[in-house]
C-alpha cells in the first residue's frame, strides 16, 4: 500500500477489503489519538459485516500489527529518498533524522504504535525484519557519514546516539512541548538542534 493510497475517503471495493481495513484504520488510529477504537467501528466505516473483518485480520492485534509494519515501510522509504538525494553522506544521515521527526509529526498515533511495548512484544516475522531493516539503514547511514566500517562500536553507538536524539526530540514535540511555535519556528527548531548535534559529534 504506497502513501498515495492512503485516502480517508477510501470506501471498500470487492476484491480489495484487506486494503480498506488498513485505510481506514490508519484513519482511526489517528482520528481517536490510539488504539482505542473497535473493529465493528472500522467495519461501519467500510460499510461490511463485523465478520467480514476476520478473513484478514483474526482479531485487532493483528490489524494493529499490519498498521505497525506499514508505518515502518513508509518511514524507511521516506529515509531512503533523503540519503539517495543528498549531496553528501554526512546531509544524508542529518536529513534522514529530519524525516524520522516529520515522520512522527505527520503520524503521531503511527509513530506511538510503531515503537510501543505491544510492538517490540510481537512475534510477526514481517514486523521483526522492518525493524531490523531500519535499525540496519541507520547503521549504514552513521557509518558512511562518520567514515568508519559498518561492524565497529564507533558506528554502533553513533547510530544510538543519533536514534535515541530523533527519537526524543520526536516525542517532546507530539506530546506538545513546543507547541508555542508556529510551524517555521518549529522547522528552523529541528534543523539547528541536528545541525549541531552532527557538528559536534564530527569534531
Amino acid at each position: 500500500m504506497s502513501t498515495s493510497s492512503i485516502n480517508p475517503t477510501s470506501s471498500y471495493h470487492h476484491g480489495n477489503l484487506r486494503e480498506a481495513l488498513l485505510i481506514n484504520g490508519l484513519q482511526l488510529l489517528e482520528s481517536s489519538q490510539g488504539v482505542d477504537f473497535s473493529m465493528r467501528e472500522l467495519t461501519r466505516m467500510i460499510g461490511v459485516s463485523p465478520n467480514a473483518v476476520y478473513r484478514h485480520f483474526a482479531n485487532k492485534e493483528e490489524l494493529l500489527t499490519a498498521l505497525a509494519i506499514y508505518g515502518f515501510e513508509q518511514l524507511i522509504e521516506a529515509q531512503a529518498h533523503a540519503i539517495h538525494n543528498a549531496t553528501n553522506p554526512k546531509a544524508g544521515f542529518l536529513n534522514s533524522g529530519k524525516e524520522y521527526i516529520y515522520f512522527a509529526i505527520k503520524n503521531p498515533s503511527l509513530f506511538r504504535l510503531m515503537y510501543s511495548q505491544f510492538a517490540v512484544a510481537q512475534d510477526d516475522e514481517k514486523l521483526k525484519s522492518m525493524t531490523d531493516l531500519f535499525y540496519t539503514g541507520m547503521l549504514y547511514a552513521a557509518a558512511t557519514a562518520f567514515q568508519t566500517s559498518v561492524d565497529t562500536e564507533q558506528s554502533q553507538t553513533m547510530a544510538r546516539l543519533a536514534w535515541g536524539m530523533v527519537h526524543g526530540l520526536s516525542y517532546l514535540i507530539i506530546d506538545g512541548q513546543f507547541s508555542h511555535l508556529s510551524n517555521d519556528e518549529l522547522n528552523i527548531m529541528i534543523d539547528n538542534v541536528l545541525e549541531t548535534a552532527i557538528a559536534v559529534s564530527g569534531k
